[in-house]
């Protein structure tokens, strides 16, 4: 016998508005915080006064400089006109665009979405404005790029004046029409920007490790590994894998912009090679463990000057009509600890050298509230760890430089989550 399912639409029952916030008659009994950026509690009104007009918006920070809502927020809140009796219309727009330049081609503009709501209209009612008027909005959490529904990107403001000039940014902006009467038909504009912070969380939990490689060969699988070898100038006669590098970093290369990223490097080979790119003692040399065994004792202390940097690197990369141009920004500096070779009594001839590495260990702090990566129309944003080695002694060093970019991808939230009760 066939079943038959409930209904589950009822044309006459409006459904009920779903908003991140507790209303005032409701409570929150169980969620969920982080280290990171968080939405606004529903306790706060941001307000503005323009002329005649007063916009009060619901579910913000206390004293907050601009209004933030997350994914599917709910905009919500009044506007208020002085001498209501000359009001005709009042409508609202939010609106969402990207604006893109790139110097000597030109600039370019992508409507992410707009929306009308009509707030009041004269002509339709009999009565007159009645001074105040509130709202509910619902922000979309996606728009209609080609033949593909695409999520909205985060508010994002990204200038290189470096040449050629470019830049991006990501806005949204709520704004009020309000239509007078009088000797002319007056308009008056009203605009609020406002931020967009679509949360997402990192899959995974960045572990604290206290001793890093031990850990990196106990379990593995919590490391994405990179392995390069440092290339060599084409006058010299060296063997090409006289030096190469391992970096480390969290498997997920998911990371929350409140993690703290740690990672580790070590450079293996030739340790005469190693001793000339790495280090530049002045006085002799200090006494270093290292992974070939042996040891060297002096009494007079080197001064260390490592050329290897670790940073976290975003991409913004622009099309604007069929050219495209990239720009890096460094968003953070790891802080590095070194453990170099000694390699003072290593040897004359490169093939009796002793083979060592150079461990190194860090960790990156990103700023807090950066908006995190996203691909949209024609504006990219990519973050990347990238590494770089220089040679100690540039043109007598038989190395030459390292770069190595590792893609990553930042978002809101970290896997670290605590429950809280209300």
């Amino acid at each position: 016998m066939a079943a038959h399912l409930p209904s589950y639409c009822d044309s006459s029952t409006p459904l009920p508005k779903y908003c991140f916030y507790a209303s005032v008659d409701e409570q929150s009994l169980q969620g969920t915080s982080s280290d990171g950026f968080s939405l606004p509690c529903s306790s706060s009104l941001f307000v503005k006064k323009s002329g005649k007009a007063t916009v009060s918006l619901s579910g913000q920070c206390e004293r907050a400089s601009i209004p933030t809502y997350g994914r599917g927020g709910l905009i919500s809140g009044s506007i208020s006109l002085e001498s209501p009796g000359s009001v005709l219309e009042v409508v609202a727009i939010v609106e969402g665009k990207i604006q893109s330049s790139f110097a000597d081609v030109g600039s370019g503009s992508v409507q992410l979405f707009k929306e009308q709501y009509p707030l009041y209209d004269h002509s339709t009612t009999t009565s007159e404005f009645p001074g105040s008027v509130s709202f509910d909005f619902v922000l979309p959490s996606s728009f209609r790029h080609g033949d593909e529904d695409v999520a909205l990107p985060p508010s994002y403001n990204g200038h290189f004046i470096d040449a050629p000039t470019v830049s991006a940014n990501v806005v949204y902006r709520l704004e009020f029409v309000i239509a007078r009467s009088g000797m002319l038909r007056t308009k008056k504009h009203v605009v609020q920007p406002f931020r967009y912070y679509p949360r997402r969380r990192a899959p995974l939990p960045i572990l604290s490790r206290p001793s890093p490689f031990s850990s990196i060969k106990a379990t593995p699988e919590e490391w994405y590994q990179a392995v390069t070898q440092v290339k060599t100038r084409a006058d010299v006669q060296i063997d090409p894998d006289a030096v190469h590098c391992h970096l480390f970093v969290p498997a997920s290369r998911i990371y929350a912009m409140s993690d703290v990223i740690p990672f580790y490097v070590q450079l293996g080979g030739f340790l005469c090679v190693l001793q000339d790119i790495l280090l530049a003692c002045e006085n002799g040399c200090t006494p270093v463990n290292f992974d070939s065994g042996s040891e060297a004792n002096y009494n007079s202390q080197p001064i260390v000057r490592s050329l290897l940097q670790v940073h976290i690197i975003r991409r913004l990369t622009v099309s604007v009509r069929g050219n495209k141009c990239s720009r890096n920004k460094i968003l953070a500096t790891a802080v590095i600890s070194p453990t170099p070779p000694d390699a003072s009594e290593c040897c004359s001839d490169m093939r009796n050298c002793l083979r060592g590495y150079v461990n190194y260990e860090g960790e990156l702090r990103l700023p807090s509230q950066e908006a995190g990566s996203f691909k949209v129309a024609n504006v990219q944003v990519e973050d990347f760890i990238q590494l770089t080695l220089l040679p100690q002694k540039d043109r007598r060093s038989p190395l030459l430089g390292l770069n190595l970019m590792v893609p990553v991808r930042l978002v809101t939230d970290s896997a670290h989550a605590h429950e809280v009760a209300a």
